[in-house]
This record gives structure tokens, sequence and C-alpha cells, in this order.
């Protein structure tokens, strides 16, 4: 595998470091090396995955249930659900091989609907079904090898446990028996060719993937290997962990043990020619050796029979005595030497076995991962088959960045609720609209509705079918999200600072060729600072990023930026109706009968719609929550007067304006010079009076924040309209005293063109406030 200068050496060091601890073998494979690259799999954060439920747990109980991958994973083995995580997690962002996941998952999909097409065809006695047939011939074998495989061990950690020498002889055979039983089962879907077994292409299968797959698991190379070590081992031995009669033909592939097992026969011959002759030497005919709780060749004979002095005695009964010999026990000692002597040429041997298989490690690790990606392509025909999904279409890469979904489904949620779930459509496209700002009451759908959007994303770059009537869409490169309130508090990181870092990485990393989703983004904060930075995060991406963006909010300040991305952004909302109960008060609460209100309740219609949401009907949460009637009717009358008391000021202050502009002196005087302006054909300083008109009428606005935007904001169009107009100014707007200050004369033609002297200019700045 070739590699860039960099990551070789680091590998170099690494596999030094671990020499010392004799795990260099780890690494010292390629088998299981790949390459990272960031044009190959889309990018997804940690936080995405949590915030989207994609895997392992969700955010309701920490379970796996409700995530995506529980809902997609079909796998039947362990090392099949390991990859398909990894592909979850993982999503490509090449567009060759999604369409080729989508090729394959496809024909699998087919082949299992055309098996009972083709029976339905039998029954009813058509005679072109042979074809059909054939294909589902596909579903079949893969049906069958990976049932077999799901029943038998881990085929992956079993290899690895071999090439680390840490297996037993059991699960060695056991690995590579399942091995070789799925490569020969995978070979029914095999043609000879003219060729040779070793040219032979699966038949009837389309899919180039598949094709690839298929062959790398029933490899020839790794189908003989397999059946070479299987040789070599008795499977009963191994079953019963008897390693000294592990070995098949050991006097040409394993001579150690040949010799140790002659040793040992040659000890075992000894003993019983020592039996023959104490047979002779006592005259017992049927003198055999007995073994007694654990002890071995001892000679049993009558209590009364004389033997000779040096035998020993072992054990003794009423009538019965036990002896050893003295050469019986220089034989045992010979024997149990042999034998120790086999056990340890066996345990050698077995460790050069298991040595000797890293040169076939690569051919089977090859293979494991092949079995593993049908496991996971079988899956998802699966879950297309079952859920009645669509295939994605992906548009080529260089046409613009876009997103439509019709009748889009969220793919949990459906498999909780079934055929309840409200689908919603999506159009997003870069020459167009190409972000939603998304509306609606609380728990009427809208993060479901973003996350549905996300999620079906994540589905197609899987290479999955996907959950909607028809999905069409770029390849993206991220899908980034800011959903979701979390803290830190053993960091001393704060909610609203946590969700303020989450959006800095997104304006960060993403590009024009991702998917953003932002759900109330600036709820941490007060509403003046949290929709400031809401509205300026998402101009920012509109503006400098030019991503396809959802942005859910509940400020409807934020929908003013349609005004300047008017063909970009679309205002929509999730339906819902309303009707109209009067609240339920006690007699205690002391609620005068004027502020008794009536209350709202809501019906979602989870359906999204353009147009903006004017209420969010958060009393409606806190009823579903269960808080006491008495605390929600008190809250019904805050916002009731809280609203009241907002419309009265918005009132006030627009007759304040009018009171204010019919008074004021200088605003008298600033229309005089509007009008000049228009006859001068000033056009653009005649807007720029009327904005100073404006401006200085707010000067009486009781929000000091309003009041100092407005001061700010008077002084800039002041200072623009001086330089604009220094050339040519009639005198009669200078005041008489002023006039003589700077060196005018009364008598000068109104219109006489004059040079304003900086005085003037410091003047006139300080009539709108400058200090």
């Amino acid at each position: 595998m070739a590699m860039p200068e960099l990551p070789i050496q680091a590998l170099a060091l690494t596999i030094r470091y671990l020499r010392d601890f004799g795990f260099e073998r780890i690494v010292g494979s390629t088998a299981s090396f790949r390459p990272i690259s960031s044009n190959f799999e889309m990018s997804l954060s940690a936080n995405a995955l949590h915030q989207l439920e994609v895997v392992l747990a969700n955010n309701s109980d920490g379970s796996s249930e409700g995530s995506l991958f529980q809902v997609m994973n079909h796998t039947c083995t362990a090392y099949g659900s390991r990859l398909f995580k990894h592909w979850v997690t993982h999503p490509l962002c090449d567009r060759n091989s999604i369409s080729a996941r989508l090729d394959a998952v496809s024909e699998i999909a087919e082949s299992m609907g055309s098996y009972k097409g083709s029976q339905v065809e039998m029954e009813l006695g058509v005679e072109n079904h042979s074809d059909a047939f054939r294909q589902s011939e596909l579903s079949e074998v893969m049906s069958s090898v990976l049932t077999m495989l799901g029943k038998s061990l881990d085929v992956q950690r079993g290899i690895s446990r071999i090439f680390h020498r840490t297996s037993t002889a059991a699960e060695f055979i056991g690995v590579i028996h399942a091995i070789l039983t799925s490569g020969k089962q995978l070979q029914k879907l095999y043609v000879e060719s003219d060729a040779g077994y070793g040219a032979s292409q699966p038949k009837n299968v389309k899919s180039a993937l598949l094709r690839r797959l298929i062959s790398t698991a029933a490899s020839p190379t790794v189908m003989g290997h397999a059946v070479k070590l299987l040789s070599s081992l008795n499977k009963d031995a191994a079953d019963q962990g008897d390693m000294l009669n592990l070995f098949i033909s050991c006097t040409n592939q394993f001579p150690e043990i040949g010799r140790g097992r002659m040793a040992v026969q040659l000890a075992k011959e000894k003993l019983d020619l020592l039996i023959v002759q104490y047979r002779k030497q006592l005259g017992v005919r049927n003198l055999e050796f007995m073994s007694v709780s654990g002890k071995t060749h001892m000679i049993e004979l009558p209590a009364d029979l004389r033997v000779p002095s040096n035998w020993v005695k072992v054990s003794s009964t009423k009538r019965t005595i036990r002896y050893h010999p003295p050469e019986v026990l220089a034989a045992l000692d010979e024997l149990l030497l042999a034998k120790e002597e086999l056990a340890v040429a066996c345990r050698t041997t077995w460790d050069n076995f298991l040595m000797s298989f890293g040169k076939y490690y690569p051919q089977f690790q090859a293979a494991v991962q092949a079995l593993a990606a049908l496991d996971c392509l079988h899956s998802l025909a699966i879950l297309s088959r079952n859920e009645n999904y669509v295939r994605p279409v992906f548009v080529h890469d260089d046409e613009p960045s876009q997103i439509r979904i019709s009748s889009g489904r969220h793919p949990v949620l459906e498999s909780i609720l079934g055929d309840n779930f409200v689908p919603n459509d999506t159009e997003l496209h870069a020459d167009g609209e190409y972000c939603q700002i998304v509306t609606g009451p609380n728990m009427g759908g809208k993060s479901c509705y973003i996350r549905q959007v996300a999620l079906i994303a994540i589905m197609a770059q899987v290479g999955s079918f996907v959950p909607a009537s028809l999905v069409k869409m770029h390849v993206l490169d991220g899908i980034y999200s800011r959903m979701g309130a979390s803290d830190s508090i053993q960091q001393g990181i704060s909610t609203f600072f946590e969700e303020l870092t989450e959006a800095s990485q997104i304006l960060h990393n993403c590009s024009s060729r991702s998917l953003v989703i932002v759900d109330e983004l600036g709820r941490g904060t007060s509403t003046y600072d949290g929709v400031a930075i809401a509205y300026a995060t998402l101009q920012y991406f509109l503006k400098q990023k030019k991503c396809i963006v959802l942005f859910v909010t509940h400020y409807p300040k934020i929908l003013d930026i349609q005004k300047e991305f008017k063909s970009s952004v679309g205002a929509y909302h999730v339906s819902y109706l309303t009707s109209q109960k009067p609240l339920e008060i006690t007699e205690s609460e002391s609620i005068s009968s004027a502020d008794k209100l009536c209350h709202e309740e809501v019906t979602f219609l989870y359906k999204l719609v353009r147009g903006a949401s004017d209420k969010s009907f958060g009393l409606n949460v806190a009823k579903l929550a269960q808080l006491p009637a008495s605390c929600i009717a008190r809250a019904a009358v805050m916002a009731a007067k809280l609203e009241s008391e907002v419309s009265e000021r918005l009132g006030s202050k627009e007759g304040r304006l009018i009171k204010v502009s019919s008074q004021n002196e200088n605003l008298d005087h600033s229309s005089e010079l509007s009008e000049f302006c228009k006859e001068q054909d000033f056009a653009d300083l005649a807007k720029a009076c009327h904005k100073v008109l404006f401006y200085m009428s707010a000067l009486n606005d009781v929000e000091p924040v309003n009041m100092l935007c407005s001061m700010k904001n008077a002084r800039d169009i002041a200072s623009k309209s001086i330089d604009h107009t220094r050339d040519m100014l009639p005198l009669s707007f200078i005041p008489t005293k002023r006039r003589r200050e700077v060196g005018f004369n009364d008598y000068k033609s109104s219109y006489h063109p004059i040079t304003m002297p900086r005085s003037l200019e410091k003047s006139t700045y300080n009539t709108f406030g400058e200090n």
C-alpha cells in the first residue's frame, strides 16, 4: 500500500515502540489499512451524531431503541453489524461509490421480490419464468450464507485472534470452517468459464460491487488455504482440547511431533513387555496392570504371595496388595518424560502453525470484510423492501446544490407511528430558495422536520433507500447541526457558551455543499442578544457560506432577513388549528372578572406550509406538562397584560412621532431643506433629509437602546449630507448670527455658493447629539 513519507515515518516509530513489548505484528500487516480522505466520507461530528440520534443511544433514556442505526440494522453477523455502524456514521461523499451501493441494494431487493413472483408464475404454468427463478437464487444463497455465519463464531475477531496467536484449536477450526463453508455456498453463484475455475465469475449478478464482493469472499485462493489448514488438524481432538493428538500427518509436516509420539509409543511398548515378564516370573497368566485413584501400572497380588523385596508397596486391601516394581517405575518415568516432551513439541508446533497463518491473513481478512459488506447490503435490501422505501437520485457534481424531497418521512418515528406519520415536502435549490426559516408552536414538529431532512440525506449517502416518494439531491460534504441545550459544569461551560461554540464550529467548517440545521439559536441569553446573534449567524450562512440551511426559530424578527435575501429565504411554519376554551380558575384565585380570559387549545397538524406563525403557544405546553391550573391561569393573565402594554406602547410611539414632527422647528427647517433639495434635483439628499427627520423624532423614544441607535444613525446621515452639499448651500439656511461668525453677509443671494468651514460642520454634528 503506497503511503506518503510522513505516515510511513510515524508507522515506523510505532512499530519500533511495540517491538519492545512483542506486539509489532499488530501493525505489521497492511490488511487492515485503508486511506482516510475527506473527499470520500461525509463530515459528521460527534455532536451531530448525538443530536440527530444516529447511533448508539437516543436522547430520551440512553438506550439504542429509537436510533437511526437500530432502525436500519438488519444484519445477521456481529462483524456485519460493526461495519454497518461504520457505514451509518461515515456516509459516502463519492457519487460513484454511492451509486455502486445503491445498485447492489436494488439488485438484492429485486431478487427477494422476484422469488415470490416466480412461484406465482410456476403455479400458473407460465413457461418463461426461468430467468426470474435464477435471479432469486442470489437472495436465497446470500440469506443461507448469512444465516449460517450468524450462528457460527465471530469470524472477524476469530482471525484476529489467530493472527495474534491467542486462538484455541477449536476456535481456529470453527472460524476457518465457517469461511470455507460460506465460500462453497457462494460458489453456487459462479459459472465456469473456458479459462478454468480461477477465471470464473458470478452468474446472474449485474452489480459490479456485488460481483467483486462475492468473488473476494469465495476466492479460490482463500478456499485452498482453508482446506490446507483444516487438513492438518483433528477436529475431535480440538473439541476435547487434546493437543497431543491435534495434528495429523506429523511424520512429514510436523517431524518434531512425530519424534515425540514415537518416544511415547516406545515407552508404552516397554511397559507392555514388562507385564509379560512378570506373568512368567510370578506364574500368573492373567496378570495385568491396573489403575486406582490416579495411580497407574500397578500389579495387584494376593496378600500371602511373596514378591521381591525391592518392589514398592503402593496400597492394599484385606486380601490384596498393589505393587510398583522398580522396572515399572523407571519405565513410567520414561513415559512421563516422553509425554512432556511431546506436549512441548505440540505447543511449539501450534504456535508456529498460528504464526504461519500470518502469510494468509490478508486474504482471509479481505474475505471476511467482503462477507461483512454483503451482510450490510443485504440489510439495506431488507430495509428497502420491508418499509417501501425509494431509491434516491443524485445529481452530477457540476450541478448546483439542491435537496428535493417529496412526501418525506422521519425513518425512526415512522417505525413507531406507522401510517399515522404526516409526511412533508422539502424544496431547496442554490439558484433559488436555499434557506427555510421554520416557525410554529412548541411541540408542533419543527425539530422533527429538520431532523427528518438530515436523516434522509444520511441514509441516501450511506447507500440506502429512503422514506419518501421522491428524493433528488446533490452529494453533501457534511451535515452540521445545532440543536438542544446542554452544559458542562465541570469545565465551566454554560449552556449559552456551549450553544455558541457549536455554532462557531459550524460557521468555520461548513461549505456551499453542506446542509446546516439550526434549532432555536440564541435562546440561552436575553431577547436582544439572542435575536442579534441568531440574525447575524443566519446572515453569515447566507452571504458568506451560501449553504443549504434549515433554521428553526421563535423570533419573528429573524424573518426580516427575507428583505435582504428576497428569493433565497422562505418562511414556513408547521400548521395547527386553535379553539377557544375558558380558563378554569379556582375560587381562591384573586383575578378580577375583567382579567378572565379564554385559553386557546391547539391541535397540531404537523404539516409544513408557507408563511410565518405569530404564536408559539407556550401555555399549551405548560398545560401538557401538567402545571397547576392556577399557575397556568396566572400566566395567561400576565401574557395578555404584557401583550396589551406592548400594543399601547407602539400606538403611543406613533402618536408622539406625529406630534413631535409638527411642533419641532428643526423638523420644519429640515422639511424646508428637503423641498429645496428636490428643487435642485438632489434626490439623494432629499431622502437623507427625510431620514434625519425620522431619527430626530425618535429622540423622544422611551427605550434607551433605540434612542442611542437613532442618534448614531442621524449623525452618520448628517455627516454624509454635509459632505455632499458643501459646494452648494443657500445662505438663508445658515442662521444670521452664525453667518457673521464665519464671515458671510446678509445681503448676498440666498443661492450663493459657499464652502462650509469645519466649525460649521462641528456645530451641525452637535445638533444631532455628538458630544
